[in-house]
């Protein structure tokens, strides 16, 4: 009996898309996102302060193997490399994000596939067609768990993540369409990912995605293997819209799949920090520009974000007005707009600010109030000085498809992040993917170790 259901349908989705049926700028988003995770990637592996003790856990138990970990001069075992990327990518928080998605789909789907490419030497081709779909599929099961998802209490970057890893990684695999429903059956069961790293700002959350990734692999593995995966693992009673949130929108599994590409809604990062306190640090940057970077120490600063945002980057909760490390600094929109107030910057050497006096100061009398009209990732700032009000209003922050995301950001976001280290024909070949002949090559030009930065301590 041929398989139905909106799990089907993603299969059939992954196994049968070709190149052709991928919008060129599907195409070029892809790209973009693949040359900022290797960016990410790199840098994640020397600044995230986790970093360190993660790969000497993982060595202790993962020896040998012949996979690349980006930034790291050793191979690795398959699935630890891939958990290795994601966790890496996903560790300064500047990784791309899908808002309608409420995730962050490169950390989880790239480097299940780059993994696989790198096996199998794929071509350029199959590397792009398979992070199309692994994309895609990332996105759609994304928005149709919802933000419902987070009062569950999941991430669902850990949760959509796998989803979309899985089948990025199944279709390099070569899986027909019943292998891939095996795949997401078996998926299922492996997915995670607890929102209570926010209570203390644990590093769970770097965790995620390289998670998600080295399951994807497993999946893949066992159903490549002829292991039976359950049917019907997204929709059914006891699937994964059931139980990771309490307001699924299913329809939006399969609604014009195909021709619409969910994907194409993905954005760069400007800021290493939660994408919903993008639009308080682009406001308060314009605020400061309009104050000739001059902030008197008795304006009165009033910073309005979305009620979505707030349940994430605002509230009552002490740590957001006085952060404790670099995860609670990245949820919060108050310390975000206040550094950015001050230093007209926001990167990672602003979570040596923590606990500066004058950062404090400021955060401690910032009024937060929210505003329905707001996009969930919009905000607005406002700045009473000498009786003279200062205002900026973002409804859509910087780095999303249309705030003007063009080749030339990602490439100097790359190329700061990297400090050029790798070979020049990188980021060429990442962006005319089609012309590569071997992934493998790509990908172990990947290895080179980066350099440390001078300032990393200063």
């Amino acid at each position: 009996m041929t398989a139905t259901g909106a799990t089907a349908s993603l299969a059939d989705f992954v196994a049968d898309t070709t190149l052709d049926d991928i919008p060129e700028q599907a195409r070029t988003r892809l790209a973009q996102c693949l040359l900022d995770f290797i960016g990410v990637a790199a840098a994640g592996s020397r600044y995230g302060e986790s970093s360190r003790a993660i790969r000497t856990a993982l060595r202790s138990v993962a020896t040998g193997g012949d996979t690349t970990v980006v930034a790291d001069p050793d191979p690795w075992p398959q699935p630890y490399a891939a958990m290795l990327n994601g966790i890496y990518a996903h560790s300064l928080d500047f990784d791309d994000t899908h808002i309608a998605g409420g995730l962050h789909p490169g950390a989880a789907v790239i480097p299940a596939v780059l993994a696989v490419a790198e096996e199998s030497d794929a071509t350029g081709t199959d590397l792009l067609t398979s992070l199309a779909v692994g994309y895609e599929v990332c996105c759609r099961v994304g928005v149709a768990l919802g933000r419902g998802a987070y009062r569950r209490g999941f991430h669902p970057t850990a949760v959509a993540g796998l989803i979309g890893a899985t089948v990025g990684a199944g279709r390099l695999r070569g899986l027909d369409a019943v292998g891939v429903v095996q795949a997401i059956g078996l998926a299922g069961s492996m997915a995670a990912g607890s929102m209570q790293y926010l209570a203390s700002g644990a590093e769970n959350k770097r965790l995620h995605p390289g998670l998600a990734a080295h399951n994807a692999i497993l999946a893949t593995t066992f159903a490549g293997s002829g292991v039976r995966g359950a049917a019907a693992a997204l929709e059914g009673n006891y699937g994964l819209l059931h139980a990771y949130t309490d307001q699924p929108h299913p329809d939006q599994l399969t609604a014009d799949l195909g021709r619409v590409w969910y994907l194409e809604g993905t954005g760069i990062k400007p800021y290493p920090a939660c994408r919903l306190t993008h639009g308080a640090i682009d406001a308060a940057l314009q605020v400061r520009a309009d104050l000739a970077a001059k902030l008197p120490p008795d304006a009165s600063v009033r910073l309005t974000i979305s009620p979505t945002a707030d349940q994430l980057v605002g509230g009552t909760d002490p740590r957001k007005r006085a952060p404790e490390n670099s995860v609670d600094g990245q949820f919060s929109a108050v310390f975000q707009a206040a550094v950015a107030l001050l230093d007209g910057r926001v990167d990672w050497r602003s979570y040596q600010r923590i606990t500066a006096p004058d950062v404090r100061a400021l955060t401690a009398r910032v009024e937060l109030s929210t505003d329905a009209t707001l996009p969930e990732a919009g905000a607005e700032l406002r700045v009473t000085t000498d009786g003279k009000i200062h205002t900026a209003r973002v409804e859509l922050p910087s780095g999303e498809p249309g705030s003007n995301l063009s080749w030339e950001l990602v490439r100097t976001k790359y190329q700061g992040l990297t400090r050029h280290v790798f070979p020049e024909p990188v980021a060429e070949t990442v962006a005319d993917l089609t012309g590569c002949h071997s992934a493998r090559i790509l990908i172990r030009s990947l290895r080179a170790a980066i350099p440390a930065d001078p300032q990393e301590n200063s």
